[in-house]
């Protein structure tokens, strides 16, 4: 914790020094640019992963179908996948669910998909659980040349293997399958198929029940996601009156879980099947002061602030990819006047998350069409969200 609180605080340092550079004087005690509070520890430290992702590539043995995580780089050409088995932070039965899978490949007359253009089908397995109890797993198969019948018979060896073979002791609640080219594929791109069992997995958070569809965003550490939800509550200073604005929402969990603070939620997010957990969600639990809008935030948001005429006051929290915000967003939030307020959830803060902070914080710029007057960040909390990596979420508080 201690490593990852210096950490955060040369990232505010170097944030400080960045304003300097554009006039803006935000050097505070310490060079930072705001107050930094020590790490929110993780109400669990080991197992606390509730998605992990396991690739198929050769392992130090040379086995072709080692299911497992990578080790080197592609650059160094000394990439191998190693089992998972020693890794802390992943629960035993995502470990449990990989070594099944990898049992299921090995005795496939299929190849493993290593390189595209090399031929090969079996490709990377996710695995979800919720503290439900529940298990979901998705496979990805490249299907090359494999025409319907053959796609078929692969899907319904999975499906015996993993309900009355070997793969039984998984008890999976969802199997899913997922024919791709790509190397990420949505399910709008190419629909996840299910094979055996329930379309969706249920997670309770904060007293509510959560629907997870496979690649619906949901924060990968679910206690540690209590306590970072509850401070975002506090944060918000929301009143009765207050409409809290949720860009990146996934399937609708901080909106949710703060609504009965505010008088209304707006959610925006990109994956439709999320929106469509968001809307399942806010309904299963009787929670009717919701709106979710499915589209790329920079073509949702633009639209929705500019027609913004409520005189109620805008709080917004926005919780987005490593790759952060894209610019029309921070444009959108800077010139909508009703915006006081913002929480800024970085998985990455000193990666594109710098750039909106600069974006959000510089002086009125013309040529940028940046009009509303700029944020000041005034509280800076990190959350320790990954326990034995070297990451860590942070939340930063704006306000103007």
């Amino acid at each position: 914790l201690q490593v990852k609180y210096e950490s955060q605080r040369k990232i505010l340092q170097t944030l400080a020094s960045r304003l300097e550079e554009l006039g803006i004087d935000a050097q505070k005690p310490g060079g930072l640019c705001c107050p930094l509070q020590p790490v929110v520890p993780s109400p669990i430290i080991n197992g606390y992963r509730n998605k992990s992702t396991f690739s198929v590539n050769r392992g130090p043995d040379g086995n072709p179908k080692t299911v497992g995580l990578y080790v080197g780089t592609g650059r160094g050409r000394n990439i191998v996948c190693v089992k998972a088995n020693h890794v802390e932070n992943i629960p035993s039965k995502h470990k449990q669910v990989a070594q099944c899978y990898e049992e299921f490949i090995c005795r496939s007359p299929l190849d493993s998909c290593i390189l595209f253009h090399e031929g090969g089908h079996w490709r990377e397995l996710v695995v979800r659980t919720t503290s439900c109890g529940h298990t979901m797993a998705i496979i990805t198969f490249h299907p090359q040349q494999l025409g319907q019948e053959a796609l078929d018979t692969q899907k319904a060896l999975l499906k015996e293997f993993f309900t009355c073979g070997p793969g039984a002791v998984c008890a999976l609640t969802s199997l899913y399958f997922q024919e791709s080219t790509m190397t990420r594929c949505s399910h709008e791109q190419s629909p996840y198929q299910l094979l055996h069992g329930a379309p969706h997995i249920f997670e309770e958070l904060l007293g509510l029940k959560f629907r997870i569809s496979p690649d619906a965003f949901f924060q990968v550490n679910t206690a540690g996601a209590q306590v970072l939800y509850q401070a975002i509550g506090e944060l918000c200073q929301a009143t009765w009156d207050t409409v809290l604005l949720d860009i990146c929402c996934g399937t609708g969990t901080i909106g949710l879980s703060l609504a009965h603070r505010v008088s209304k939620v707006i959610g925006v997010e990109v994956v439709e099947k999320a929106i469509e957990d968001a809307e399942w969600n806010a309904a299963f639990n009787g929670i009717s002061n919701c709106e979710f809008y499915s589209g790329k935030a920079e073509a949702v948001l633009p639209q929705l602030l500019a027609s913004w005429e409520d005189a109620r006051p805008l709080v917004a929290v926005v919780n987005p990819s490593r790759a952060g915000l894209h610019y029309r967003v921070v444009r959108a939030i800077r010139n909508c006047r009703s915006i006081r307020r913002l929480l800024y959830i970085s998985c990455k803060p000193e990666g594109e998350a710098m750039r909106n902070f600069l974006e959000l914080c510089c002086p009125p710029n013309p040529k940028k069409k940046l009009a509303g007057e700029p944020f000041t960040p005034v509280l800076a909390i990190p959350f320790d969200m990954f326990p034995h990596t070297v990451h860590c979420e942070l939340v930063l508080l704006f306000t103007r």
